[in-house]
């Protein structure tokens, strides 16, 4: 009996984004894995966007037990993601076309199979919030996301 669903989870998400050939040129992180020393897509699955030393809040569960026994629970999942679409150019219209076109594909991936493989009951885009980043070698949009899930376990 699993304590969590949200490890696989985790795993399934990474696993379906990086196989995803609309996202084959996006750098996708597990976590805190962030490279930003050269300019480029990336999405951190399991990472809340911030830059502020190696603490990131990634996930959140909540478990109650279902009314049959005590026996199973469901877990209610939150995974805190962040996106951000680089060129090292000033074009902020460029980037956040780029930004949103990243996100709807990541929706897309989720839609197409909301349970990843059995993993979760249903999953799917839960909030956004838009940021811009400016850096020593152009504009940065980012977008921290979070993606919900529902689990039996």
């Amino acid at each position: 009996m699993s304590a969590s669903a949200l490890p696989s989870f985790l795993s399934a998400v990474i696993t379906a984004l990086r196989a995803d050939s609309d996202l084959s040129a996006v750098r996708i992180f597990d976590g805190i894995e962030i490279d930003q020393s050269y300019p480029g897509d990336a999405v951190a699955i399991g990472h809340d966007g911030s830059m502020e030393g190696d603490d990131t809040a990634s996930s959140q569960i909540r478990q109650e037990y279902i009314q049959l026994g005590a026996k199973q629970k469901f877990e209610d999942g939150l995974v805190s993601c962040s996106l951000w679409s680089w060129d090292g150019l000033t074009d902020l219209a460029a980037r956040r076309t780029r930004a949103f076109a990243l996100l709807s594909r990541i929706e897309t991936v989720i839609r197409n199979d909301v349970s990843f493989g059995g993993v979760v009951l249903y999953s799917g885009l839960d909030a956004a919030q838009l940021n811009y980043r400016q850096t020593n070698v152009g504009a940065a949009v980012v977008i921290n996301f979070t993606i919900s899930y529902r689990a039996r376990i």
